[in-house]
């Protein structure tokens, strides 16, 4: 595996996670990932748990020959569904609530770069003679020294989170604890396991909010254990019963 492609395979596990408070990040192909940072995280409503308005299976619950029981856990499901997040060109453009960054890792170039799609105008500093231009990529010191040094996409999402709220946060992987907390018990263990490798590897790279990002690995990992000895006392307690 080269470089690029392991820089995009950990791209792709970064975008299956949920529960940042700053940003999200949505896969949009192989060779893509958008990534978004909330302006106003605190007021902004989240995206990462809403409702579906519309879905073939609930238009046709009625006529479904399944049991009641299966029926009740399916209509309980479609309140936590999750929306898909538009990634398209245009529903970016038109995004006012975040700052929408595209990381690519093209096999073309041989590297990873960072295209800003929203707020040119705010965050791209011009000369008096210099025309803007919104196809150029983002000047990142991680994408200038990826040829050089392990940089991994965890370094570029610090940098750009930094780059585009003023002030930076002082944990850019600050966490949406809310996020956590309206999964289920099943689902919290995987989420919460899941976000608990990431955030040691983040941890690892010692930036400037380790100390804080260790705190909150301690309160994760707290919540992770506690939801994994809950779901196994469920399952010893059904194993029991039914014996």
């Amino acid at each position: 595996m080269t470089r690029l492609n392991q820089f995009m395979a950990d791209c792709m596990s970064v975008g299956a996670l949920r529960g940042f408070k700053h940003f999200s990040v949505y896969i949009r192909s192989r060779e893509e990932i958008v990534l978004r940072v909330l302006k106003d995280p605190d007021n902004t409503p989240r995206s990462d748990l809403v409702p579906v308005c519309s879905s073939a299976i609930y238009d046709r619950m009625d006529s479904v020959h399944a049991s009641d029981e299966t029926k009740h856990v399916i209509s309980n499901a479609r309140n936590r569904m999750e929306r898909p997040f538009d990634v398209s060109d245009a529903s970016l453009e038109a995004d006012t609530e975040g700052i929408n960054f595209l990381i690519a890792g093209y096999q073309r170039y041989r590297c990873p770069y960072v295209w800003l799609r929203t707020d040119h105008t705010s965050l791209v500093q011009l000369r008096p003679d210099e025309a803007l231009d919104c196809d150029a990529p983002v000047e990142l010191n991680t994408v200038n020294c990826w040829r050089n040094y392990d940089i991994r996409p965890w370094d570029v999402i610090v940098e750009i989170v930094c780059y585009a709220l003023d002030p930076w946060p002082e944990n850019p992987f600050a966490l949406d604890y809310a996020y956590f907390e309206k999964l289920t018990v099943e689902e919290r263990v995987v989420a919460t396991g899941a976000m608990l490798e990431f955030l040691r590897r983040a941890y690892l790279r010692r930036y400037f909010c380790s100390e804080i990002l260790l705190e909150d690995i301690k309160r994760l990992q707290h919540q992770h254990f506690h939801c994994l000895n809950a779901l196994r006392e469920y399952q010893q307690s059904t194993v029991f019963r039914e014996t």
